[in-house]
């Protein structure tokens, strides 16, 4: 009898004492401390019944009953959480909008036509491009349009709608599982264009897209939740709805990876000047390239923090992977009169860029998001005049990363480079020694997957076959997948190779190099 008599004496004082927090954070009466004494006695005759309670009370049940109590509490208020979420995300629907359960119309209180409808709930289905939706809309609600016009006081049905906020989750397969991608300018990752790219990538065997989510001029290609993008902003952004189009390519079981490039910052330059590189021989004592304030200094910290807040956003849309491009000091152009941000010595290039790798490191653990990086390709030769420039020590870099991306175009090495009067007909060459190069520089958990040359610049015979022999030069020297770099976005020689040929399995181990070749890496009879 003393337990229940204590644990009603305990609920009461509970309440009490919650009540009496409330009226500290909005007091309403002088007068409530004076009606709260009574809690003192009842303090009282609980201490004296604690001998009996203490021999009384069975722990295991009490606890038991407590946890409960506590995942009953935890569940109301992530229920909440959620019912405040969705109710956030309503408020943004268009005007006229009219959720019912789990489907969504349009109350037509005034003509619009289909197109126009599509453009005002194109964030609102998940059918993701909008002549698409147009089309829909029409074939779902046939009586309710007289022509291409909504009839005044219908009610228009949004086929496959979104109701709540898209959450996405990365795809979390293993970093070794070989990737094979295409890269994609933002204005490209739009709805049409990225609907026929997935069909012709799953033809070849396939399996991954880069896109710019932030590119060298600076344009984060999204519209963006970190207030000091949108307020530097100079661009529109032109991928509409960033979650949409990531569940969709998760839908086709496509990897997403998301390119950003970092110190190449044309925008950022421009409207902050005072994070641009500083030149002692520039007309405004800001470092040019080409005639443009390109690039912001690696070593500040708001340069830094800039892009740490773009990447936590990135993390919460759920790509899959994170790359980072220009992840260096420049290369180009007159330096001699450059100076850097608290920079002694060239060392202290590396130690910055550490600094954000680690950083961004920390932003995706424990969320399945793997972070990668962009080098340049001759650094895995170990060429110490261009590590001392651009700060990419590959040994160092890789400890804060999960998949190392070496750009070793063959037409950018110089003629003579290596042996050959024009590396950029060595395909194989390259790829199998340049990946080969970088693996044993680093960790061997490290996984390298390289950029391959889908343009023809420098390149005499650039065919299918020339694509071919990358990715066997690739895949030989120990990499794992690929991405094809075209800057104008064009993979039709790729496409015509891949069909032809089907994506060769990446290898555990290298091949011998005692067979016949045609001089070019390449097996006779391949």
């Amino acid at each position: 009898m003393s337990v229940k008599i204590a644990l009603i004496l305990i609920r009461f004082i509970e309440n009490r004492v919650q009540q009496l927090a409330l009226r500290r954070m909005y007091p309403a009466s002088r007068s409530f401390l004076r009606r709260n004494m009574v809690l003192l006695p009842l303090l009282a005759v609980l201490l004296a019944l604690a001998p009996a309670l203490w021999n009384e009370l069975d722990w295991s049940t009490l606890s038991a009953s407590i946890q409960q109590q506590d995942d009953s509490e935890q569940a109301r208020l992530k229920h909440a959480q959620e019912l405040m979420t969705i109710r956030g995300w309503l408020d943004t629907l268009p005007e006229g909008a009219r959720p019912v359960g789990e489907q969504l119309f349009h109350m037509c209180t005034e003509k619009k036509s289909a197109a126009r409808i599509a453009r005002a709930y194109g964030d609102f289905s998940w059918i993701l491009d909008r002549a698409e939706l147009e089309t829909a809309l029409l074939s779902r609600n046939s009586t309710q349009f007289q022509g291409d016009y909504c009839r005044v006081g219908s009610r228009i049905e949004i086929p496959v709608p979104v109701l709540r906020p898209i959450d996405n989750q990365p795809l979390n397969w293993s970093v070794t599982e070989p990737i094979h991608a295409i890269y994609l300018q933002g204005m490209n990752f739009r709805p049409s264009r990225l609907q026929r790219e997935v069909r012709r990538l799953k033809s070849i065997g396939a399996n991954g897209v880069v896109f710019d989510v932030k590119d060298i001029i600076g344009v984060v290609n999204y519209r963006s939740g970190v207030a000091e993008v949108e307020q530097l902003r100079r661009h529109a952004p032109p991928i509409s709805n960033l979650p949409r189009t990531i569940h969709f390519l998760h839908e086709q079981g496509i990897y997403v990876i998301a390119r950003m490039a970092l110190f190449q910052d044309e925008n950022l330059a421009i409207r902050r000047p005072d994070l641009a590189i500083k030149d002692g021989g520039a007309p405004d004592g800001i470092l040019l390239v080409k005639g443009k304030p390109l690039w912001v200094d690696p070593g500040r910290e708001e340069v830094q923090q800039y892009n740490l807040k773009i990447v936590q956003e990135l993390v919460d849309m759920g790509v899959d992977e994170i790359q980072f491009d220009y992840v260096r000091y420049p290369a180009e152009g007159d330096l001699s009169k450059v100076t850097y941000y608290k920079l002694q010595n060239p060392a202290q290039k590396t130690d910055n860029l550490v600094r954000f790798l680690s950083r961004a490191r920390e932003i995706v653990h424990g969320s399945n998001v793997k972070t990668s990086i962009d080098i340049f390709g001759i650094v895995a030769w170990g060429e110490e005049v261009d590590i001392r420039a651009t700060g990419q020590r590959i040994e160092r870099l890789a400890q804060h990363v999960d998949i190392i991306s070496p750009m070793l175009y063959p037409s950018h090495f110089s003629f003579g480079f290596d042996g050959f009067d024009n590396p950029a007909d060595q395909g194989y060459h390259f790829y199998y020694e340049g990946v080969k190069r970088i693996l044993a520089k680093t960790d061997s958990q490290i996984v390298v997957r390289p950029w391959l040359q889908a343009f023809r610049w420098r390149v005499k015979n650039y065919d299918e076959n020339y694509i071919i022999k990358q990715i066997l030069g690739s895949d030989a020297g120990g990499g794992r997948g690929w991405m094809m770099w075209n800057a104008g976005n064009d993979y039709e020689i790729v496409y015509r190779a891949l069909r032809n040929r089907p994506i060769p399995a990446t290898p555990d181990s290298q091949p011998a190099r005692d067979v016949a070749t045609d001089g070019d890496g390449v097996t006779l009879g391949d």
